[in-house]
């Protein structure tokens, strides 16, 4: 049997590490970012080993112990703290004395001393990765029915249901045999592909949404891939659990993931993570397919979603490859290359996706400089399978071209320090409008939505109102739509921009007017890769996009100019002149927006609703594609108005339209589910509350009313009443 680590620890980048780190080791992981969930999962999991960092939300690490000390099965349980600020010998002292901690780390964390500290703890219990590996393929065996709820069900069906859709109007179609599933990924990341990607071997059918170049979302007609099975598999949650909240799913006509909070099962988080896992299933498991027809339309939409995938297309070329195709064939199809130098690819675009490699990776893929062949590069140190791995991964990304000779001038290699500017992207979720074009008309309502309005409103809005809606808090947008990361991004990107409106090229890429050609072009790598376009999260809205893509092009612009001679000689007789360039008028649109948003929020603030009203309809009108102009826009012509029937329903309309631009802004579910509140539509209501955590598991006021809403069911079934729907 495997032993379970609990995670707790609030850092992305850090529970992500650890993660991986003790899921390669043969651990079982559950990760929670905050203490009150850390101590609810520890009462209702069997938890063998606690990684405990200090500063966590609700309430501390030192906090946490206490209470975790305090109960039966865990006054024995071994607890590694972890901190990036409490450093002193005194706070290990203390830890080890109070709260009878195994080891006290400090962050950096070091690999080597977390798995010395697990050794010391299990002994001959030390788990093996092949038996771990195991367990998982016995739940993968199991037949799925168990494990499989309606929304499972629904998604077999819609994917029949899509892949005639697909298949009427495929403008690509070919055989897997022909051309690999990483290949064709790839192949739709440089064509910067929107649309949906059909693949099917036998009865398995699977459709793969594309957004500029990116998949971002998979349906699959596999029962296996369900997600209670993938809970179930990962041990987050017991086959019992899983089997209670199907059970209780088809009650109450709720989603299982709401259930599974309200049992205590799983966190938000860890819910959201769930999904996402899903995902990744659903498409690795495509890298594994050696043959199978596919068709890809473009004109396919991407269905809403709250979830998508998280990672580059590079990314998850490697990772498919890494788990789903084995070293033998790996050799065969990079046979008949061995003798072929391995060329970085001249373009930054490709050259420098984002593969998400680690330190080692990393130093093997600064050595490719097209200097050696492939089986030179094999015989390099790393371990052969992984090097055979990363090569083919490389090769099917784009970002290496093989060469018959080495090339015959060697490219600068960029001194490239960490990215300051970017995060990791996730995704565009929809490609910038060209100028001119309409606003397309809102969307027609979503499954499950009531009748439009006009047509079962009447008397209602006039009886329920009233029904008193939360405002919205202090400061609206910090913590709602933008993550704490998503808003240090925008903000370093619009002084970025505001920066390069006063700067020449020379001042753009940080080099003098007597550079040579090789200082230009290895200023200009250094600069791409920070700001390449893998750097920016799916979640990211609009502007953030848009104000990335002009740092990227006005990069690629001066380094163009400068590096030819011609060029360059025009554009320095131009800086002579006085001439002066500015940003594109689709930034200058965005940071005039902005401003007005932000004017709006306070209006919104002091409930001046019909000043907040025109500011957010001239932002919107200004940034048309920006999902959470249009949420605000909604959201506020109902708190104007809240009682007129066609005022709510183009408050509906907007807020729809958020969601069909960007369908992660939780804010635009939360403030629909307030609206149906209002109305007196709970089933409704309580629809869009379970999106809205979805999307951001911090949105507490969604959680809130969930919990109301099962309050009042419960109280309703207890007086023998009828919870009726809206």
């Amino acid at each position: 049997m495997s032993k379970t680590i609990l995670v707790v620890e609030d850092d992305k980048t850090v529970q992500r590490l650890l993660t991986e780190a003790l899921e390669g080791e043969g651990f079982t992981v559950i990760a929670e970012k905050d203490g009150d969930w850390a101590v609810r999962t520890f009462e209702a999991k069997e938890v063998d080993f606690i990684i405990l960092d200090i500063l966590i939300p609700v309430m501390n690490g030192f906090q946490v112990a206490e209470r975790i000390r305090k109960l039966p099965r865990g006054q024995n349980v071994p607890i590694l703290m972890i901190s990036g600020i409490y450093r002193a010998v005194n706070h290990r002292q203390e830890a080890m004395r109070k709260y009878g901690v195994v080891e006290y780390l400090d962050k950096p964390l070091r690999l080597p001393q977390v798995f010395d500290c697990l050794k010391q703890a299990f002994g001959a219990a030390y788990p093996s990765p092949v038996a771990a590996e195991a367990e998982k393929q016995a739940i993968d065996q199991k037949p799925p029915e168990p494990y499989a709820s309606p929304e499972s069900h629904q998604e077999t069906a819609e994917v029949e249901e899509r892949a005639s859709e697909v298949s009427a109007a495929a403008e690509i179609n070919g055989n897997l045999a022909e051309t690999s599933f990483p290949e064709l990924l790839a192949r739709l990341y440089r064509d910067k592909a929107d649309g949906a990607l059909l693949l099917q071997r036998g009865k398995v059918k699977k459709i793969v949404y594309f957004k500029g170049g990116y998949p971002v979302f998979v349906k699959s007609n596999l029962l296996n891939e369900c997600l209670g099975k993938v809970m179930v598999r990962e041990k987050m949650i017991t086959e019992e659990e899983c089997e209670e909240s199907i059970r209780r799913m088809k009650q109450s006509n709720r989603q299982q993931g709401t259930v599974l909070i309200e049992m205590g099962c799983i966190s938000p988080h860890n819910l959201q993570f769930a999904l996402e896992l899903q995902l990744h299933t659903k498409l690795l498991d495509l890298f594994a397919w050696e043959e199978g027809e596919y068709r890809y339309n473009p004109k396919s939409s991407l269905p809403p979603t709250t979830v998508t995938l998280d990672s580059s297309t590079a990314a998850l070329i490697y990772a498919g490859i890494r788990e789903k195709i084995p070293l033998q064939r790996l050799q065969q199809l990079l046979a008949g290359c061995s003798d072929a130098y391995v060329v970085p690819h001249p373009d930054p675009l490709f050259r420098f996706q984002d593969m998400e490699l680690d330190a080692d990776g990393e130093a093997f893929v600064s050595r490719l400089k097209g200097k050696h062949t492939v089986r030179e590069i094999l015989d390099l140190g790393l371990d052969k399978e992984r090097a055979y791995q990363i090569l083919y991964a490389l090769r099917c990304a784009g970002m290496i071209v093989f060469e018959a000779a080495p090339p015959a001038v060697e490219e600068p290699e960029p001194e490239v320090e960490e990215p300051e500017p970017t995060q990791k992207r996730e995704r565009p979720e929809v490609p910038p409008r060209p100028a001119g074009e309409a606003v397309p008309p809102p969307p027609p309502p979503r499954a499950g939505q009531p009748p439009p309005i006009r047509e079962k409103v009447k008397g209602r809005l006039a009886e329920c109102g009233g029904v008193p809606v939360p405002e919205i808090s202090e400061s609206p947008r910090a913590g709602f739509n933008l993550s704490p990361e998503d808003r240090d991004l925008r903000e370093k990107l619009v002084r970025r921009i505001m920066e390069m409106r006063k700067q020449d090229y020379f001042d753009i890429l940080g080099v003098s007017k007597n550079a040579s050609t090789s200082e230009i072009k290895k200023a200009y790598f250094s600069l791409a890769k920070q700001y390449h376009p893998d750097r920016i999260a799916v979640s990211s809205t609009a502007e953030i996009r848009t104000l990335a893509d002009e740092i990227f092009s006005l990069l690629s612009t001066a380094n163009e100019v400068l590096t030819d001679e011609e060029r360059r000689a025009q554009y320095l007789e131009e800086l002579s002149s006085g001439a002066k360039r500015g940003v594109s008028s689709e930034v200058s649109k965005i940071l005039s927006a902005e401003g007005l948003f932000q004017k709006g929020e306070i209006a919104l603030r002091r409930r001046d609703y019909p000043q907040a009203l025109k500011l957010f309809e001239e932002a919107t009108r200004l940034c048309p594609e920006e999902g959470e102009f249009h949420a605000y826009l909604g959201w506020t012509m109902f708190q104007n108005d809240p009682k007129n029937e066609e005022v709510v329903r183009r408050a509906r309309d907007e807020l729809n339209q958020a969601i069909s631009l960007n369908p992660k802004v939780d804010k635009a579910y939360l403030f629909l589910g307030y609206i149906y509140k209002a109305m007196n539509y709970k089933e409704m209501a309580e629809h869009e509350f379970e999106k809205a955590i979805q999307c951001n598991p911090d949105c507490t006021e969604a959680l809130r009313e969930l919990r109301l809403l099962n309050l009042r069911k419960k109280e309703n079934r207890k007086k023998g009443g009828l919870f009726k729907r809206g």
